[in-house]
């Protein structure tokens, strides 16, 4: 046995438990390394008990390891526990904390240890999440109605975006169109900043108790926000707390009265005055100078900051996305949180996070965060075609196995956003290329979640082109189709419980003719879908199985895909 690969942590995704006090708990093994895994546990306290047994199940494999779960709910809300491994050899060997030994003998007093389940440690997230169909909304770009709220002169419709220039999106505008929402099937919406602001984008407050006038009034706001609420679409606003605009009035007490402003510990200055040969003395985000950074540990920032999340809480919003939320320091997410769950326990808190989020998905900071590493292997795999079926498949189980379950399966699994160029254009105008990642996203685990636009085909090169005006109506045969598609995908994810809580397990797809398709399954009881897909460049030919003896051999072409519910082929 490959003792090195074998792997367990009494924390994070290893060992975690819901309010309810059941336990999870995976190993990790080599692949192919084990013929059974078994969980022995017992609580300490209570004296002459054997220990109970359970037999792990294997989730999850690849070509490298083999994941094994166990669920468990003790008693006393106190586990104590250790694993007994066979091997395909038949040798028998035991895992604590010392590692792994031949003998149980001290294995009671070696064990992994979770001494106490307290409630409010349990990874708990939004019960409506893992339904959620999500749909990201750029609202000065959206859609305007006229007469706009405050009766100034926009460029034409249509108008090519600009970095900082507005054009004139309005609330009025996107309720207007929340038909065409809720005909696509979203339940979600993700808004980018709607505080008042200099900038069409919003990432630099002025005002974070008050809309920005372009889009309407507070009044506006709420009739939106009750329009939305009465079609079963619920609303995420963004926060960007970690800077402020240069004209925010805090931050201009600060330029002009130096240290003697109330203010000046609210930002992270070097040396005043700020400019000295055109560099700037005070922390920025990404060094933009319109852009001075928030100082967080100021307690009386955090206050500032937390009546902010009280007060729109309040107001009825269904949760936060927050703006480069791993610059930020973790205490005051901790309290962000704390304020948050307690007015609205559902309300759901996701992060802007880029890169590996584990310190921030440990249940007491945020429920989600943008899976950035999921477009990434996307964009490789089915776009760039830089990445093989093998390859892929290892990181898929990456991401499936990285985070504790619950909220995987709330991922805020994107393909593009305002931040990128537009999904299409990086498939090179493709339908069968964007098609596939789009089938791939909506039956994947998690929350997918679609830029406004690219359900009907809008391009752009880059992330200032992909904030175009929303065009509704597709002008393109590739937009009609992707309409179409994302409509359908949509429905279909509505329709079956095993794409938002059914297990994932790979299905291995037998080649017949050319390259080797990749393919996986969605279950839960009474409930089966299963992806085949070619990311090759070459026609395959491929064989699948079904319980029931149930075989079929399909054909796909470059880029194609096949969906089935149960062994019946899915027509989209």
């Amino acid at each position: 046995m490959n003792s090195e690969a074998i792997y367990h942590r009494p924390r994070n995704e290893f060992a975690y438990y819901d309010k309810c006090g059941t336990v999870t708990l995976l190993l990790r093994a080599a692949c192919g390394d084990l013929r059974r895994a078994t969980l022995c546990w017992f609580d300490k306290y209570v004296e002459n008990q054997p220990h109970a047994q359970m037999e792990m199940e294997c989730f999850l494999e690849d070509d490298l390891f083999a994941y094994y779960r166990a669920q468990v709910t003790p008693p006393y809300r106190r586990l104590q526990y250790y694993f007994r491994l066979e091997d395909v050899h038949g040798e028998t060997w035991y895992l604590d904390e010392q590692g792994t030994h031949h003998s149980q003998e001290g294995c009671t007093e070696a064990c992994f240890q979770m001494p106490y389940l307290n409630r409010t440690d349990a990874i708990c997230v939004p019960e409506w999440a893992e339904n959620a169909i999500f749909y990201q909304i750029f609202p000065d770009s959206f859609a305007r109605r006229e007469p706009v709220p405050t009766g100034e002169a926009f460029p034409a419709w249509g108008s090519e975006p600009d970095i900082v220039k507005p054009l004139g999106g309005n609330f009025a505008g996107i309720r207007s169109h929340l038909d065409h929402l809720s005909a696509l099937g979203v339940n979600a919406l993700y808004l980018c900043p709607i505080f008042h602001s200099n900038t069409c984008h919003r990432y630099n407050t002025y005002d974070y108790f008050s809309i920005d006038p372009r889009l309407g009034t507070l009044e506006d706001f709420r009739a939106f926000l009750d329009d939305c609420h009465s079609r079963g679409i619920r609303v995420v606003l963004d926060a960007v707390f970690n800077h402020t605009c240069d004209t925010f009035p805090k931050f201009r007490d600060v330029m002009a009265r130096g240290k003697d402003s109330e203010y000046y510990g609210w930002y992270f200055i070097n040396q005043y005055p700020f400019a000295v040969d055109g560099e700037y003395s005070y922390e920025r985000f990404a060094f933009e100078r319109h852009m001075p950074k928030l100082n967080t540990e100021n307690p009386d920032v955090r206050d500032y900051l937390l009546r902010v999340a009280r007060y729109w809480t309040e107001m009825g919003i269904d949760g936060w996305r927050l703006d480069v939320a791993n610059e930020i320091d973790l205490s005051f997410w901790r309290a962000f949180r704390a304020e948050v769950k307690k007015i609205n326990p559902q309300a759901l808190i996701l992060g802007e996070v880029w890169g590996d989020a584990q310190p921030y998905l440990a249940g007491d900071m945020f429920d989600t965060v943008m899976n950035y590493p999921f477009a990434s292997l996307c964009r490789a795999c089915f776009l760039e075609k830089k990445m093989d079926g093998a390859r892929f498949r290892r990181e898929i189980d990456r991401i499936l196995t990285h985070y504790p379950a619950p909220m995987t399966r709330c991922m805020y699994n994107l393909l593009g956003s305002h931040d990128t160029a537009r999904w299409l254009t990086l498939a090179n105008d493709q339908f069968e290329p964007a098609a596939l990642s789009a089938a791939f996203q909506f039956l994947f685990v998690g929350m997918p979640a679609i830029y406004y636009g690219d359900e009907t085909g809008m391009t752009g090169a880059d992330f200032i082109q992909a904030r175009r005006c929303m065009c509704f109506d597709p002008p393109t045969e590739t937009g009609r189709r992707l309409l179409r598609l994302y409509t359908a995908l949509t429905a279909l994810r509505r329709e079956h419980p095993a794409l938002t809580r059914g297990d994932f397990h790979w299905v291995d797809a037998v080649s017949v003719q050319g390259p080797s398709a990749l393919s996986f399954r969605r279950s839960c009881p009474g409930d089966e879908l299963t992806l085949v897909w070619n990311s090759s460049a070459q026609p395959l030919k491929c064989r699948l199985s079904w319980e029931g003896g149930v075989e079929k051999e399909i054909s796909l072409a470059p880029m194609e895909y096949q969906i089935f519910v149960k062994d019946q082929e899915v027509m989209l």
